[in-house]
């Protein structure tokens, strides 16, 4: 597990009529990075993604979960992030060293390499069997506007999302994070009008996130003109692989008694690698064939 100092700082307007969020992820997405060995295309969409779903799941309770899913068409593959209310993350993609030319302004190719698709997001709740579904049309392909899309389309709240990954000359990542604003149910129309407003004139938020301007001075400058009020978020932010043997164990026996008779006519012990973590595991043969006479039986 790799733990960071990095929390996410959450806020209300005085009025009640907007909560908001901010984290940074700087060490966060760095580890993933190094993790992953990505390039920097799948480095700054797998950050924005981390980022987007750990202030998601800071707006739930104690106990649940969430996970957005990039089903993209594109050549990255899929993007997941998951993060817990308690600040526990993980994530992976499909194709962490791809590599494109820049698009037409001379950047990093995001809308390229994620093309169309769906985003899937679940959320978990302890004691239900099955997580809580919503599925949107990819809009934009940087994240940030699709997840903004997901909350108005499956939650009916008009948001503003604005996630960043900044990376030096060699890839790393120098700078993350991200801002999560939400109209609460109940206030006037014109609050989304000043919203959009002041969002368009705010600086851009990897400028602020360098700078090291403090939670609420970046997040006042999204929100119209009113006092913000703290709520306390006292989760430090970690990622966090749940594999293990045995979990590596019981996908094998998932994967049904023809694969695993396979497997043991190779008579070979078998590799599997964890996609989260890259951590390698071997189950030796011997445990292949117990698997499968439990199967049989």
């Amino acid at each position: 597990m790799t733990h960071s100092l990095e929390k996410v700082h959450r806020f209300y307007t005085e009025d009640l009529t907007v909560r908001a969020s901010y984290v940074e992820t700087t060490q966060l997405c760095g580890s993933v990075s190094e993790i992953h060995s990505s390039f920097p295309i799948a480095t700054i969409l797998l950050g924005r993604l981390l980022t987007g779903a750990t202030l998601l799941a800071s707006q739930l309770w104690e106990g649940q979960s969430l996970s957005l899913r990039v089903e993209s068409n594109g050549p990255i593959g899929q993007l997941y992030a998951e993060s817990s209310y308690e600040g526990k993350v993980r994530a992976y993609v499909t194709h962490p060293h791809l590599d494109l030319p820049p698009n037409s302004d001379g950047h990093f190719d995001l809308k390229g390499a994620v093309g169309g698709g769906l985003l899937v997001v679940n959320r978990n709740v302890p004691f239900q069997r099955h997580p809580q579904m919503g599925i949107v049309p990819i809009v934009c392909g940087e994240i940030s506007k699709d997840l903004a899309f997901y909350l108005e389309q499956s939650q009916q709240t008009p948001s503003v999302v604005s996630l960043t990954v900044t990376l030096d000359s060699t890839g790393k990542v120098i700078a993350s994070g991200g801002v999560l604003l939400e109209v609460i149910a109940g206030a006037p129309e014109s609050i989304i009008g000043e919203l959009e407003r002041t969002t368009s004139l705010a600086p851009p938020l990897s400028h602020m996130t360098l700078d090291k301007r403090t939670p609420k001075e970046i997040v006042s400058q999204y929100t119209h003109s009113t006092q913000l009020k703290d709520v306390d978020h006292p989760y430090f932010l970690s990622y966090s692989c749940r594999c293990s043997i045995q979990r590596v164990e019981h996908t094998l026996s998932l994967m049904g008694r023809g694969t695993l008779s396979e497997m043991v006519l190779k008579g070979e012990a078998v590799q599997v690698k964890c996609e989260f973590c890259g951590k390698q595991y071997e189950v030796e043969i011997n445990q292949v064939r117990q698997l499968l006479n439990s199967l049989e039986a």
